[in-house]
């Protein structure tokens, strides 16, 4: 039997007590369909989420945005639908679909001096960054949601070496396994203060870098002491092409910053905190011409494996958000990254 009872309020016998909605088989239901507000209206009243312990909150089914009360972290959580995380920001990975690395600087992705990859190129069993000579792991970023820590370098000594990841003749990695990178992004979330704002100024070597594969071989992603972006790298037309953004970020706060490298738009262009911040137009079909190179975080690579040669020019400043990866993004895509993660850095 269906049917429906409209009222402008119901109210138990008592005055106070339970209106209950109990599970009832195939024709009853427990669900409440609100078109309007929920409202606890004292400080007395409340709306009580269910309570589940680590081990045993529902692992799959579970509607998105589902919230509960998890008794063993102590703290709301809500299904994104995948996992169970943290209420105050979800958002704690990267909408992407093919990714050579993706290091995040939550808590849970470091163990020591090692930041762990979050996600990596499938070739690898791992793509973590082994620190040397002691950059410091702060697990909070002052003011953001809490979801985020982030690394410092000092820019005499500091660095990290990347695990397997490699590229370039021979290389092991890229989309189609060569060594090769054709529709790529490049992303950091970093703070900095090194140099002087400058908005002329060509592409420098004084703060190098937050992460490369040799700029003369393959790609390298930095900073430089003008305070913008740049990019450099081996296309199979040219090196080496050593290009920067249009405006200065070296102000002590955090940034976004994003290159897209597209050879099917013939263009290299980059971002600032979501928002276009300069077009370069090159014709390239692949970028990783030169020798097998394997990466660093802190500094350039000359290495032929694993922590090999490097340039010794290193980073100043901090890091909480490092990507590389093989797809393409569009204004909307990087916006979209910058919106879902513009709280944890207190944006």
């Amino acid at each position: 039997m269906a049917g429906r009872i409209k009222v402008d309020e119901i109210t138990p016998q008592s005055g106070a007590g339970a209106v209950s909605f109990p599970n009832g088989g195939a024709n009853f239901g427990g669900n409440v369909d609100v078109n309007g507000t929920v409202t606890a209206d004292s400080v007395n009243a409340a709306i009580a989420l269910k309570n589940f312990t680590d081990s045993n909150r529902p692992s799959s089914g579970n509607v998105t945005g589902t919230l509960i009360w998890n008794t063993t972290q102590l703290e709301v959580q809500v299904w994104d639908g995948t996992d169970w995380v943290r209420l105050r920001n979800p958002y704690t990975t990267i909408n992407a679909t093919s990714i050579e690395g993706f290091w995040d600087g939550g808590a849970d992705q470091i163990t020591g001096q090692v930041w762990k990859s979050k996600f990596s190129h499938p070739n690898v069993t791992n793509a973590n960054v082994t620190m040397i000579n002691n950059p410091t792991y702060s697990p909070t970023v002052p003011g953001g949601d809490g979801s985020i820590g982030y690394w410092s370098f000092n820019g005499t000594s500091h660095y990290g070496w990347i695990n397997d990841l490699n590229y370039g003749s021979g290389g092991s990695h890229g989309p189609q396994n060569n060594g090769r990178l054709y529709e790529f992004v490049q992303l950091a979330w970093f703070r900095t203060s090194y140099g002087s704002a400058n908005t002329g100024g060509s592409y420098d070597f004084n703060n190098w870098s937050w992460y490369d594969w040799d700029r003369s071989e393959v790609i390298g992603w930095n900073i430089g002491s003008h305070g913008k972006l740049q990019f450099a790298g081996r296309s199979n037309v040219t090196c080496c092409y050593d290009i920067v953004s249009d405006t200065p970020c070296n102000d002590g706060q955090w940034h976004m910053g994003v290159a897209v490298i597209s050879a099917s738009n013939g263009y290299i262009k980059f971002y600032l905190d979501g928002q276009p911040d300069g077009t370069r137009n090159y014709s390239f079909s692949y970028f990783g011409n030169g020798s097998r190179r394997w990466g660093f975080v802190g500094d350039g690579s000359e290495a032929g494996g694993n922590n090999g040669g490097r340039n010794s020019i290193y980073y100043e400043g901090d890091i909480a958000q490092l990507a590389l990866l093989s797809e393409f993004w569009d204004d909307a895509k990087v916006l979209e990254h910058y919106n879902k993660t513009k709280t944890r850095f207190g944006k």
